[in-house]
């Protein structure tokens, strides 16, 4: 006697390789949404880890704002130390000092103790003594110094009116390497007894600037509290609190978010179709079961056994194969194409989570095969797929509304809501992806409205055969969604991922640009005031440059505005090169005494083109602004360079008494190599001069772009070829089940040609309106994602977008013509007694 899972077991039979596509479908979600989510827990950890490791166990930091003028005294760090929930408190003095003579620059000096809270902030390991120091990688190369070597330091410390130097040897006893990921950084460690000695305002009681706190397992923020109670203008920073930390991460996240989700609409919509095409199948089947007197609780048994048993076995596959991509592919993968290294820890739990939660989600999917295929009559089951129609319904237009209107609620709170705090970025994200829903239930509607439209043009440019194409589409709009849903989703997917991986690609070259006019940079590290402008003219008679120009560094000017003095910083630039190369428009007036000024600090000061403007310097003995001379505003310019509001030329009188130092020289070359090669002569002269080219910065960023985005792009390629195989199956089915129909139409007339045509017009149009409606709607939700950023430029990839499209049209090209051909030259009489 038969069970009902054994009958169900049975039915298997006649849709084997439809069970099969099925379970495919769910291992490949499955797999795809677990090696990410486990992947980005991974990342997420590592993130952590690495700040950790550049913060060291140091969770707060705690002093005083240098304009409150205050430090910290021994008392109050002992008064620190008796907090419950803190482990260490270490004090640290900082100061700007000069070395080995060289005034034009000063160093960033930290003083420290000599524990292990200090240490694991600072990354060094010896203990100092009065007369010892550690110095960064840059600054030894700077100097040419090795460990023992001796370093010079002065500090100038203001006594009253005067100022005081305070110099001294100490000896180097380590050299710090830079961390993975920085440039080296400019700093020198030296004991904190000698350096707090050196500071304003210190005294016997003073135990430092700041001090660093460890605390215990997620005391951090109580003991911040607490400190503010104790003294409320304290500045307390809890390090697992700073915004940039969580923004670093909060894109990734979103991406994750989206993707996934996309992911899951993608393997549910095509996972419907599949079942579809099982009950296909197995409809005879159901049909002799309904006539013999079985129940609806009886079918509903047999389906929910069928269903439930290719879920179970999808998502143990979909696990099972996560795993073995987690633990073995993917640090092979992330070896293979040179990627940062990541953990691949496997939190079983997080697992787990994923694993259930997919198969109840998946489980409540199905429930809707389940209760129509149970609802059926033998009849009905015969005539299903025949009527079909879509229907708009006054309790749809309620709900839309209703939705549209909560949507627009959670854009407007979003814009309002303080973006810092997280909650924005929420907003947003809800809000889109209930608009984008919105969209996507309204779809089929339009879809149809818009083949009601066409019909006509369609029969006076395309023929009889498409016009009949499409008028045989209106009733296959409900039954093939899911293909179009698909396509839809992929496509969503492909161009929000696309343009985030743009966006950050574009953002990065801007950033180079900005920073590298030219092909090549000369930076003057230590601002050495003997590197002059005459050198541009010198550089350009190499052969290999075509031309070159000085920057200044920022100098301060006061403009005596409105009876008032207002400090400003101005920067030092070449006129006539800026305007030969497009950077300014062309200037009418004198360089001598003129001015370039920024158009918003124009506006503010109500200045304009013409205006001649008082300038002078603080005359600290007599404690008051002297008149120097006088400027004329020759141009105004859009916007600051290099942050100065005003602008001046090599050739300004000012610049001659001034005597800026020239920071950076961008050089242009026919053959960077070359000229690298040619310039390496000025080194000589100045060692400590840095000579870094835009081509190899950008290769390095690419390279590091492409290796942070190598994983997705796996997971796009497996997608877009899993979504594609999912739809031509599903059309190829449904093609092969309307031979009927096309054996009918060929005996009233219809040419092989002609049902070729007929064929690839409807796969055709199902296919290119998923592309068309998944493209806006992907530039609609990449748009509106865009607003969690201000900012933020989005750029989009059409070159993918439309690669990606073509394959996917040429491929269903290709595949139904192959199939409407074998379909059109099948003998009508054989077709007819088959069917």
């Amino acid at each position: 006697m038969f069970t009902m899972r054994s009958i169900a077991v049975k039915l298997f039979r006649a849709a084997w390789s439809n069970v099969l596509t099925s379970i495919s479908i769910i291992t490949i979600s499955i797999c795809l949404v677990m090696t990410m989510s486990v992947y980005i827990y991974n990342a997420n950890t590592q993130m952590k880890e690495e700040i950790q490791a550049l913060i060291g166990e140091m969770d707060l930091m705690v002093g005083y704002n240098p304009e409150q003028n205050k430090l910290l005294t021994k008392s109050q760090i002992a008064s620190f130390e008796e907090i419950y929930g803190v482990s260490k408190v270490s004090s640290v003095s900082l100061a700007h000092t000069f070395v080995e003579n060289e005034k034009s620059t000063s160093f960033y000096t930290v003083g420290v103790e000599n524990d292990d809270l200090v240490k694991s902030r600072y990354h060094f390991t010896v203990n100092l003594g009065p007369k010892d120091i550690v110095i960064t990688e840059n600054v030894a190369r700077l100097f040419k110094k090795e460990v023992g070597d001796t370093l010079n330091i002065t500090f100038n410390k203001t006594i009253g009116d005067e100022i005081e130097a305070e110099i001294d040897n100490f000896t180097i006893q380590e050299i710090l390497p830079a961390l993975k990921g920085t440039d080296s950084p400019n700093m020198i460690l030296l004991q904190n007894d000698v350096l707090k000695t050196w500071m304003d305002f210190s005294d016997d009681q003073t135990a430092g600037m700041f001090a660093l706190f460890s605390t215990e397992n997620n005391m951090a923020t109580s003991v911040g509290m607490e400190l503010k109670l104790l003294d409320e203008t304290l500045r307390v920073d809890i390090m697992s609190d700073y915004g940039e930390f969580k923004k670093n991460f909060q894109a990734l996240m979103i991406f994750m978010i989206v993707l996934s989700f996309f992911i899951l609409l993608i393997s549910s919509v095509l996972l419907l179709s599949t079942f579809q095409l099982l009950f296909y199948k197995i409809k005879e089947q159901l049909m002799v079961l309904r006539a013999l007197g079985a129940s609806t609780k009886q079918i509903r048994t047999i389906v929910q056994l069928q269903l439930s048993s290719i879920v179970i076995f999808g998502v143990l596959l979909g696990i099972t194969v996560s795993l073995l991509v987690i633990k073995s592919w993917l640090p092979q993968l992330i070896d293979l194409m040179k990627l940062p290294s990541a953990r691949t820890d496997l939190p079983i739990v997080f697992v787990l989570i994923i694993g259930v939660s997919s198969f109840l989600i998946l489980q409540f999917i199905t429930q809707w095969q389940v209760r129509k295929s149970a609802s059926l009559l033998p009849l009905q089951i015969a005539t299903e797929n025949e009527t079909l129609s879509l229907r708009w319904t006054k309790w749809k237009t309620i709900i839309v509304s209703s939705f549209t209107v909560i949507s627009l609620f959670l854009f407007l709170n979003a814009k309002f809501t303080d973006k810092e705090s997280g909650k924005s970025a929420l907003l947003f994200l809800l809000a889109t992806l209930l608009l984008c829903g919105i969209l996507l239930f309204i779809m089929p509607y339009l879809f149809t409205a818009l083949l009601n439209i066409s019909l006509k043009p369609i029969r006076s440019i395309f023929g009889k055969e498409a016009y009949l194409a499409c008028q045989q589409l209106m009733p296959q709009v409900r039954k093939n969604m899911p293909i179009v849903l698909s396509i839809i989703g992929l496509m969503v997917i492909l161009v929000f991922g696309s343009s985030l991986f743009k966006s950050v690609q574009q953002t990065s070259y801007q950033y180079i640009n900005s920073q590298y006019e030219a092909s090549i940079k000369i930076d003057n590290e230590l601002y050495d005031p003997t590197f002059k402008s005459d050198l541009v003219k010198e550089i350009e008679s190499l052969p290999s440059v075509s031309y070159a120009f000085a920057k200044s560094d920022n100098s301060f000017i006061a403009l005596q505005l409105e009876n008032e003095w207002i400090p400003e910083n101005y920067t030092t630039v070449d006129f006539e090169k800026y305007i030969q190369l497009g950077k300014l428009n062309k200037i009418s007036g004198h360089y001598k005494n003129g001015v370039l000024i920024a158009e918003k600090f124009a506006k503010q000061h109500h200045l304009s083109v013409g205006d001649s403007v008082t300038i002078g310097k603080f005359d600290y003995t007599l404690q008051q602004y002297i008149t120097s001379g006088q400027l004329q505003i020759i141009g105004i310019i859009d916007s600051p360079i290099q942050h100065a509001n005003l602008v001046m030329d090599w050739s300004s009188t000012l610049i001659e008494i001034e005597k800026p130092v020239v920071t950076t020289i961008m050089v242009e070359a026919d053959n960077t190599e070359q000229a690298l090669a040619d310039l390496t002569y000025l080194q000589e002269r100045w060692p400590a001069l840095k000579l870094t080219d835009k081509e190899s910065i950008i290769q390095q960023n690419d390279e590091m772009t492409y290796q942070r985005w190598s994983l997705f792009v796996g997971v796009f390629v497996i997608l877009i070829a899993a979504t594609c195989l999912g739809v031509l199956q599903t059309l190829l089915h449904t093609i092969y089940a309307k031979r009927s129909d096309y054996a009918i139409q060929r005996l009233i007339g219809l040419s092989p040609n002609g049902l070729i045509k007929l064929i690839l017009t409807q796969v055709l149009s199902f296919v290119f309106y998923g592309l068309a409606v998944g493209t806006i709607l992907g530039l609609v939700l990449t748009r509106l994602l865009g607003f969690i950023d201000e900012g933020s430029t989005v750029y989009y990839d059409f070159f993918t977008l439309g690669m990606t499209s073509l394959v996917f049209l040429g491929a269903t090209l290709i595949v139904f013509t192959l199939q409407g051909y074998w379909i059109s030259r099948r003998k009508l009489a054989n077709e007819m007694i088959e069917i």
